[in-house]
């Protein structure tokens, strides 16, 4: 599919949950979000059924997220039961007795984990009630091929863990991203510019100098100077990727956003159960994929990362 600007999209992230069990202080306040009521949520059935109707409209690529996505039960039965395809996990991998067998057997193209800081003090301050060592189990446990650690980096706070992170991805054979903190109003520490990490990286012979993009990816990759690996770097405030993008998001209660940061969403839970037709359901997407903006417009929405699902 291709919206009004001739760019492909191909790429559908669903929040499986808006439930977590940390609460990052750059995703959430510290009493949480409002949660989406139960009838509100998508039933496995019905997200199901969107997949279907997208992989019929041309997406390729799916992101499974929440909150956290491995919380609401059932999910690793949903997951075990998916098709062949281009299936993503973000996960923060902090959840107690995970069924870590489970998980490497599901059918996935990707794992993607989610941690700040690799000093116990700073993760339980960013979490606010994480446990790193929980984190570091499960790691220890997880058999991907594709395995990405996602880093946030903010200032005053982690820029000084930036190699640590790095040496930490090559010996769990993990590519390492660092991400910039975007505001949705959540509070936090400070931003932090990922190209001057990125110019001292090359400076200090770390990475090398010449960046490229991926297929279906918003992370700008270097590869490691002398040896094996890679580390990337995802810019949404300091390098905008808008005219590459190529995703849209289901929300856990059914609202599809067609950017990150618009305060307008679209009702697909409603019409997914009036309307028993999928070809109406398909129609009515591609109208939507037509109408997606090319960079963010308007006023900025006041949801957080929590409830828009990452």
């Amino acid at each position: 599919m291709r919206d009004s600007f001739d760019r492909t999209i191909d790429y559908l992230r669903i929040s499986l949950t808006d439930r977590c069990n940390l609460r990052c202080r750059y995703c959430m306040p510290a009493g949480g979000v409002r949660k989406f009521s139960h009838e509100d949520i998508l039933r496995f059935e019905e997200i199901e059924r969107v997949i279907r109707i997208c992989r019929e409209l041309g997406f390729t690529k799916f992101r499974f997220t929440g909150g956290e996505p491995l919380l609401r039960r059932g999910a690793m039965d949903f997951l075990e039961k998916l098709p062949p395809g281009d299936w993503y996990l973000t996960t923060n991998l902090a959840v107690e007795n995970l069924d870590l067998d489970r998980l490497n057997r599901l059918p996935l193209a990707g794992l993607n984990v989610s941690c700040d800081s690799l000093r116990p003090d700073r993760y339980r301050w960013i979490t606010r009630r994480g446990d790193l060592g929980v984190f570091l189990r499960n790691l220890e446990g997880v058999r991907s091929e594709n395995l990405k650690i996602n880093a946030v980096v903010m200032k005053g706070f982690n820029e000084d863990e930036i190699e640590d992170f790095i040496d930490f991805g090559e010996r769990h054979r993990a590519t390492v991203r660092f991400i910039e903190m975007m505001d949705f109003g959540t509070g936090g520490p400070g931003f932090a510019s990922l190209a001057e990490i990125r110019d001292g990286l090359v400076a200090g012979g770390v990475i090398e100098p010449t960046g490229r993009h991926i297929r279906n990816s918003v992370s700008y990759y270097h590869d490691l100077r002398g040896r094996r690996g890679k580390v990337g770097f995802i810019t949404p405030v300091s390098r905008h990727f808008c005219p590459d993008c190529r995703k849209i998001r289901l929300k856990a209660n059914g609202e599809i956003k067609l950017c990150v940061f618009s305060r307008e969403n679209f009702n697909l839970r409603d019409l997914l159960r009036s309307e028993a037709d999928d070809r109406v359901i398909g129609n009515w997407l591609a109208g939507l994929v037509a109408r997606k903006p090319f960079r963010p417009e308007g006023p900025r929405t006041r949801e957080t990362m929590a409830e828009i699902g990452g």
